[in-house]
């Protein structure tokens, strides 16, 4: 369990932020080890590249942010939350990211140039790797966007080869769209949160990137098209969440491609399944925006979906229900 509020109280030596550990043993020893090992020969011998131990690196950084907030670390743990926990791991690193701004603009490392009327180039050098294709992107790709060991595994590259956002590896059959939504509806009948992670986590990416928009400008906060692009081409594979967005005002820009997507397969059931998931998105409305008529709306089509034809008449337009046993040549009894 990601414990995000531990990793920003204050520090206790140099509160809030602690000192910068550019130099730091500690710290220069964290990325070396996110850095892995590069492929070796030696005369004949080749000796293979190895990957970061991603499990060891989110010790390290954790431990490090415990004495500097330091957004070199933070990024560091963000990506590795997302190597080891899949594409579930993405939210809670963008939203440490962001309170970690919020919260210590002023003293949070690399700090600005005060030198240079409070130079952000240093901070956000610090956080390119969040949006570079070949760091964050290149992790999320690969990751398990779901994971089941009963129905099967999906990647984010999975996606956006089936939308056609990312050609397909040499070699390797393509995992088709329907095949997509097959595990995800599945995987969502189970565990109906991890469709609500997909929305929040490209929520949560928009804001970081208005938020740095808002403090820097446009022109020096990192470009986040490339995340947000990848992040969309999640939502375009889950119909779901483009329904939730389109509620919100934020439809997916999907195109051709999303309304020409078959619809999930395996995610709901039964008509209990159905109503399981109309309290699953009122809940997010009343916990996300109270203000939202939606639930409203909503709670009233699910007292509808176990009444008959009649008894719908009824409830919404009584008035009419004279006129409707007539034409149906219902008797009433006296």
């Amino acid at each position: 369990m990601i414990d995000i509020e531990s990793l920003l109280a204050p520090t206790s030596d140099e509160p809030p932020c602690g000192p910068d550990l550019e130099y730091d043993a500690a710290f220069l020893a964290l990325d070396q080890a996110a850095r892995g090992k590069p492929e070796q020969q030696f005369g004949e011998t080749v000796i293979p590249a190895e990957e970061p131990v991603w499990g060891d690196v989110c010790s390290a950084a954790t431990a490090l942010l415990g004495r500097s907030k330091d957004l070199r670390i933070a990024i560091l743990l963000a990506r590795g939350w997302v190597h080891v926990q899949g594409y579930a791991g993405l939210l809670p690193g963008l939203q440490m990211v962001y309170r970690l701004l919020d919260s210590y603009w002023d003293g949070v490392h690399p700090r600005l140039d005060s030198d240079e009327d409070n130079d952000p180039t240093m901070r956000m050098n610090a956080l390119a790797p969040l949006t570079d294709v070949e760091a964050m992107i290149h992790d999320l790709r690969g990751a398990p966007l779901v994971d089941s060991r009963q129905h099967g595994s999906v990647l984010v590259r999975d996606a956006e080869i089936a939308l056609g956002k990312l050609p397909s590896r040499e070699g390797s059959e393509p995992v088709s769209l329907a095949q997509i939504q097959t595990v995800i509806g599945a995987v969502a009948a189970e565990d109906p949160d991890c469709v609500g992670r997909i929305g929040e986590t490209l929520a949560a990416a928009k804001a970081l990137s208005e938020f740095l928009a808002d403090k820097v400008g446009s022109e020096r906060a990192p470009d986040f098209k490339p995340l947000l692009a990848t992040l969309h081409a999640v939502q375009q594979v889950c119909p779901l969440v483009q329904a939730v967005a389109a509620t919100e005002g934020e439809p997916a820009k999907a195109g051709a491609v999303a309304g020409e997507a078959r619809p999930i397969s395996g995610d709901i059931r039964s008509r209990q399944d159905a109503l399981l998931m109309i309290d699953k998105i009122v809940a997010y409305f009343e916990r996300n925006e109270p203000t939202n008529p939606a639930p409203l709306l909503l709670k009233r089509a699910k007292r509808l979906i176990n009444m008959s034809f009649v008894d719908i008449i009824k409830d919404m337009v009584p008035e009419s229900m004279q006129q409707i046993e007539t034409i149906a040549g219902l008797g009433r009894e006296e």
